[in-house]
């Protein structure tokens, strides 16, 4: 019976552990737009993967991960229960993604729009860095 991609990719630690690589990406070049596409989609699943699909409705921060995950692989969120982002944008730096180390120099950051009681918790904005950093660490606390 198939199950998973090979014996690296079958269990909710393994798919922590590719959100850890999708952060990866997202630390290296904060513009990477398939970077943080691979890690939102990710995220969205692991409640698949531990069997608690309500907690995607329940968590503030996981209401975000299903709104950005949802409107990307959808090119738009219709689902009246996402209601966490307004917009995301890209916001140019002072030096040019790719030539220069992200954590040395500002490079530009994508950044979410906040909405609703989530922009309440977290600002009115949130870079894709802080709110990916913000899930691994959620992730890592529920799985390991």
């Amino acid at each position: 019976m198939f199950q998973g991609l090979t014996k690296e990719l079958q269990t909710p630690k393994d798919l922590l552990a590719k959100l850890h690589c999708d952060f990866a990406r997202i630390k290296a070049n904060p513009l990477d737009v398939y970077a943080a596409f691979d890690f939102f989609v990710t995220a969205e699943h692991i409640p698949d993967w531990v069997n608690d699909i309500p907690i995607k409705r329940k968590v503030p921060l996981l209401k975000i991960v299903s709104h950005i995950a949802n409107g990307a692989k959808h090119f738009k969120a219709t689902d009246p229960k996402l209601k966490s982002v307004e917009n995301v944008h890209e916001r140019k730096g002072a030096f040019q993604a790719g030539a220069f180390q992200p954590t040395a120099f500002d490079v530009g950051d994508l950044i979410i729009e906040l909405k609703g009681d989530e922009a309440n918790l977290f600002g009115s904005e949130i870079s894709v860095r802080e709110l990916a950093q913000k899930v691994i660490k959620y992730w890592t606390a529920q799985i390991t």
